[in-house]
């Protein structure tokens, strides 16, 4: 009995050490200063959007690009259901500002100094429908 309580409690120890040595996915990400151009789309809109583009530091650990336009008030966004799969970021987004509140889902690929991905959006008041379409390059290393 005690030589079988002894089994168990190594054979536990060694599988608490197996999944505290795995690390957290990595994606195939250059980091590094990026260049993101976004094209929203409005559905129902006949005019579109001119594109912008904004420069963001991108990590491992921050792999989430800002969807805010230039000149916008500061919003309070929230970031959840974080995944990583392979090379695919995938993640739910709310946004909240004085005209209104932003809800979407994003899927991103990193390809090593690559990106692109598309964030589907509805923004309230008025439950209009938006799509972000994003691509990006590395283009130096982040600011120090």
């Amino acid at each position: 009995m005690f030589r079988k309580l002894i089994v168990l409690f190594a054979t536990m120890c060694f599988s608490l050490l197996v999944v505290s040595c795995q690390s957290e996915p990595q994606v195939n990400i250059k980091e590094g200063q990026w260049k993101i151009t976004t094209d929203i789309k409005m559905k129902g809109m006949p005019m579109q959007m001119p594109p912008f583009t904004h420069t963001q530091c991108i990590t491992q650990k921050d792999l989430v690009p800002k969807t805010g336009q230039p000149g916008q008030p500061d919003q309070n966004t929230k970031i959840t259901n974080l995944k990583v799969d392979g090379n695919t970021v995938s993640y739910d987004i709310t946004s909240t500002s004085p005209g209104g509140q932003m809800t979407g889902h994003s899927t991103l690929t990193y390809e090593g100094d690559k990106m692109k991905g598309t964030m589907t959006a509805t923004v309230q008041p008025g439950n209009m429908e938006m799509t972000y379409d994003m691509r990006g390059k590395r283009i130096g290393d982040c600011p120090k």
